[in-house]
């Protein structure tokens, strides 16, 4: 079953003013609709001089563009073109300018949560405020990457473009603003760059420490799924058994450290993961990854177009052990701007069987950005005993995870998150906000970012473009 988003009434205020603040620069005489993904009114706002029509053309724009999920532009296009037969569409809504330009689909999480109606004018300035109005449907928080320290980067970077059909971006010395905020102030970094669809994975490597830094330390060898410094990468396959037959050949080697016993299907009764196929295991270095191939009807929709090529599609998520759910839940939806994605709790034998632990019982919430990757938290309740993250833990470290948001445009919003993190369990770790010089910006594509810790001591982060 799909994720659920739904368009809350702050993102209908955003969206209308936006378009309004379009149609302010030529006292564009329009009306503005905004509704929901079945069609139904969320916001409305008629400028002055805006006839009645074009109240009730707007409304009709923005059902039509929802309940299709296409832009009325195209619909006019097709119509005038080789599908007349499509302007019973708008018949049916009781509104002919239905199908007209200035109507827009909208989309989150790469799903369609309603449309944006705009009609007084031509149809292309219609349109042209309409997506004024569209484009303020918030693009941020958005997962970035995800950075893993690596005591031999090229060697990690070689696993996951040979085993896992990563391709290699580049490798970059990120400067000694970056090595400040990861911690590190004076060591010299490396760090190479991956990619995987649209995703990205960073692994870091520390090529000299600075006078005083002790040196990094491997994960405990006796490192269990329900430790909260666990952090994995999901990486999303079109076919289970194919994607994983060269991880397989490296456990039979003892090259690769499995952590599931087997593959495993998740059973029926667990109905919002029934039928996901998952196995996880870890690198040579020992950071853990899953690959999981969703059924039809489940995950985001990107995982099932056709024209994705090769086996494997991308990251959906990095999975972080945590403590305490609801504690989660106000720091990355309610701090950092995430959404609940999924609440669940999964046990049983295959479960048992994909974490590599006995009795499990994980409580499972997913905190999902408007498009790309999320972050999953997974509450272990059963076996206890999962061991806390180490309170000195460095970057040089290999438990070392770190999840970078892009929360925004301009520092003064890091500082507002700066002063709030504490306030909900979270730890401010770098020296405040570290605004990079303009070739370290182009470089590492952010130009400020502060670094923190969530409630449990996971790295996060947080940059401005």
């Amino acid at each position: 079953m799909q994720r659920v988003h739904q368009l809350e009434p702050g993102d209908v205020q955003r969206l209308i003013d936006a378009a309004l603040a379009e149609a302010h620069l030529d006292e564009a005489q329009v009306s503005l609709a905004v509704v929901d993904g079945g069609g139904h009114l969320l916001g409305f706002h008629r400028r002055p001089g805006a006839s009645t029509a074009s109240a009730e053309a707007a409304i009709a724009k923005a059902r039509m563009a929802a309940l299709t999920g296409q832009d009325t532009a195209a619909m006019e296009s097709a119509i005038n073109g080789e599908r007349p037969a499509l302007l019973q569409l708008a018949t049916v809504l009781g509104q002919p300018a239905a199908a007209m330009g200035g109507g827009l689909s909208l989309r989150f999480a790469d799903g369609l949560v309603g449309g944006i109606g705009v009609s007084g004018m031509t149809p292309q300035r219609d349109a042209a405020i309409a997506a004024a109005g569209a484009a303020a449907l918030p693009i941020w928080p958005h997962l970035e990457a995800v950075s893993f320290s690596c005591g031999d980067a090229e060697a990690c970077a070689a696993f996951f473009c040979c085993q896992l059909g990563f391709r290699r971006l580049d490798a970059i010395d990120p400067g000694p603003d970056y090595a400040a905020l990861v911690g590190l102030p004076g060591a010299q970094l490396k760090l190479v760059r991956l990619a995987l669809g649209q995703e990205h994975l960073e692994l870091l490597e520390v090529r000299e420490l600075a006078p005083g830094q002790r040196p990094g330390r491997p994960f405990p060898s006796d490192a269990r799924s329900n430790d909260l410094w666990f952090q994995h990468i999901c990486i999303v396959v079109r076919d289970l058994n194919q994607a994983s037959a060269g991880v397989r050949e490296g456990i039979a080697s003892g090259t690769i450290a499995p952590i599931s016993s087997a593959p495993q299907r998740l059973p029926d009764w667990n109905t919002a993961a029934a039928g996901i196929e998952a196995f996880k295991f870890h690198t040579p270095e020992g950071h853990s990854l899953e690959l999981l191939a969703f059924p039809t009807g489940k995950g985001d929709a990107r995982w099932h177009e056709k024209s994705e090529p090769g086996v494997f599609l991308g990251i959906d998520h990095s999975a972080i052990g945590i403590s305490d759910s609801n504690r989660s839940c106000r720091f990355y939806d309610e701090l950092l701007g995430l959404r609940l994605g999924g609440d669940g709790v999964n046990h049983g034998p295959e479960q048992d069987g994909l974490d590599g632990l006995a009795g499990t019982q994980v409580r499972i919430t997913g905190h999902r950005c408007p498009s790309g990757a999320g972050i999953e938290c997974l509450d272990y309740r059963s076996p206890s005993g999962g061991r806390p993250m180490p309170s000195d833990l460095k970057a040089q470290d290999r438990a070392h995870g770190q999840i970078r948001l892009l929360v925004g445009d301009h520092a003064e919003q890091l500082e507002e998150l700066a002063a709030q993190v504490e306030s909900y369990g979270g730890q401010v770790l770098s020296p405040g906000v570290i605004t990079l010089p303009a070739a370290a910006a182009s470089q590492l594509g952010f130009r400020a970012g502060l670094q923190i810790a969530d409630p449990d001591g996971h790295r996060l982060q947080l940059v401005v473009r």
